[in-house]
C-alpha cells in the first residue's frame, strides 16, 4: 500500500512561491501586452488623422495656390507664394520641434505606458 504524505509547511510555501512566480509572471506578460497593443491603436489612430489631414492640407494648398495665382495673373506666382510658406513652416516646427513634438509625444508615451490615464479615469467620482 503506497502511503500518501502531506507536504510539510516549508513543502507547502515553496509550492505556493511557485505557483506565485508563475501567475506573476503571467501577469506581467498580459500587462506588457495590454500596453503594447494601446500604443499600438493609438499609433495607428494618430496615422488615420495625419493622413487625412495631410490629404486635406494638400488639396488647400493647391486651391490655394490657384486662387493666388489667379488673383497675380500667372498661376506660378501663386504656387511659388504657397511653396514659401510652407518652408516658413518648416522651419518654424524645426526650431520648435522640441517643444511641439518631442515632448508632448514622449510624455503620450509615458502616461499610456504607466497607465495613468486609466488609472484617473477610474478614479474620478
Amino acid at each position: 500500500m503506497l502511503s500518501h504524505k502531506e507536504p510539510t509547511v516549508v513543502e507547502s510555501l515553496f509550492q505556493q512561491v511557485g505557483e506565485y512566480a508563475e501567475t506573476r509572471g503571467a501577469l506581467l506578460k498580459l500587462t506588457a501586452v495590454d500596453k503594447a497593443s494601446e500604443l499600438i491603436s493609438l499609433a495607428a489612430v494618430r496615422a488615420a488623422v495625419f493622413l487625412i489631414a495631410s490629404v486635406t492640407i494638400l488639396l488647400l494648398s493647391i486651391a490655394t495656390a490657384f486662387l493666388l495665382g489667379e488673383w497675380l495673373g500667372r498661376y506660378s506666382y501663386g504656387f511659388f507664394i504657397v511653396t514659401i510658406a510652407f518652408a516658413l513652416a518648416g522651419v518654424l516646427v524645426s526650431l520648435r520641434s522640441a517643444r511641439w513634438v518631442k515632448d508632448p509625444v514622449a510624455r503620450l508615451v509615458i502616461t499610456k505606458v504607466l497607465g495613468e490615464g486609466r488609472d484617473a479615469e477610474h478614479n474620478i467620482g
